[in-house]
């Protein structure tokens, strides 16, 4: 065994423990279980059961796998091939070098729910809202539940002009979070700024667990990443799934975390977020400065369908990041599928 901190990299053969209840909605499930021969598994600190993909049997081929194959060996869902776009973005990060994610759990950080500070009417399908950690999009409410989300972003540069200023960011695609729920299924990478230097890295998380980072998958500004988060159902057990890619690096990873004792899944939201990164207790740290940052492939799917959703073609929030009367990120529509981030200030 390969031991990190309090987490346990089993290298030989392990199973995938039954965590959470299963869901009343109609989740796609695998009745094939992780292969042991391909996966390595272990917990986390709070007890979720958590998967690592190493690989798949020879000749393995997504793009004519079976769905619950896909699963099985930590591939997303393939997309409808008459989806032009969806596909082909698909094809290009299932198509990267995966390497084995080495996993580090990082207690007292977290990416939480939205914290709502005010709703704005409604136009359109569109309502504007405040919150103290999160901006950006998300669509919100429907039927059946959102069971996956998609983006593609840009790596933003970060800095300050303070010499010994702390600050923590960072940039995800997630479900729920931002509903009536207690679940929040994520992957991201993460900007922080402290004392002078910048630092980047990838994380998963499903909440409540601490964010778990990616040791051996480095990100650099300017980076292109690939991530989706989605949610089934696998030996009884909902699991959060996550696939990030990195064009620069042609290197991709995957993993899964089994939904934590005590959750709910509720599929009402699906959200593109910059945010302020709760550290220690706290998100009220300063908001590195970022300048514009990109994102693309905005989109999500509802259980049972290979439709996407963009994330303005059904009822969605504007969310702006703020602090008191001081607006500090704001998100704004290129396209149907494309968003920008601008920063406004510290804090």
């Amino acid at each position: 065994m390969k031991r990190t901190g309090k987490f346990v990299l089993l290298t030989s053969s392990a199973l995938l423990l039954s965590v959470g209840s299963v869901s009343a909605q109609p989740l796609r499930s695998s009745s094939v279980q992780a292969d042991s021969n391909y996966a390595i598994s272990s917990h986390l600190p709070g007890g979720s059961a958590v998967t690592v993909y190493a690989g798949a049997p020879a000749g393995f081929d997504p793009a004519t796998a079976a769905d619950e194959d896909l699963q099985a060996y930590g591939y997303p869902r393939r997309p409808d091939a008459n989806d032009k776009k969806a596909y082909t973005m698909w094809q290009r990060a299932v198509g990267a070098t995966r390497i084995t994610g080495e996993l580090a759990p990082n207690p007292g950080r977290f990416h939480r729910p939205n914290q709502r500070l005010a709703t704005r009417p409604t136009v359109k399908n569109t309502t504007k809202s405040l919150s103290g950690n999160w901006s950006g999009y998300s669509l919100v409410g429907g039927s059946p539940v959102f069971d996956q989300v998609v983006g593609f972003w840009v790596v933003p540069n970060i800095g300050s002009e303070f010499e010994k200023f702390t600050g923590y960011s960072s940039m995800w695609v997630g479900i729920d979070g931002n509903c009536s729920c207690n679940d929040l299924i994520q992957d991201g990478t993460e900007q922080e700024w402290v004392n002078g230097v910048a630092k980047y890295s990838a994380w998963i998380e499903f909440i409540p667990e601490s964010e778990v980072v990616i040791k051996n998958f480095p990100v650099s500004p300017g980076d292109n990443i690939y991530a989706t988060s989605w949610v089934g159902v696998q030996n009884g057990v909902i699991t959060g799934f996550y696939f990030m890619a990195n064009y620069n690096t042609n290197f991709s990873v995957s993993a899964s975390i089994a939904m934590p004792a005590g959750d709910t899944f509720s599929g009402q939201s699906a959200e593109w977020i910059v945010e302020r990164t709760e550290v220690n207790g706290s998100f009220n740290n300063p908001l590195p400065y970022y300048a514009y940052a990109y994102m693309d492939d905005a989109w999500a799917y509802r259980a049972g369908s290979s439709q996407r959703i963009t994330y303005l073609s059904e009822a969605n929030e504007n969310i702006t990041m703020a602090n008191g009367s001081d607006h500090l990120s704001e998100a704004y529509e290129q396209d149907s599928d494309s968003m920008w981030f601008k920063w406004l200030a510290y804090q």
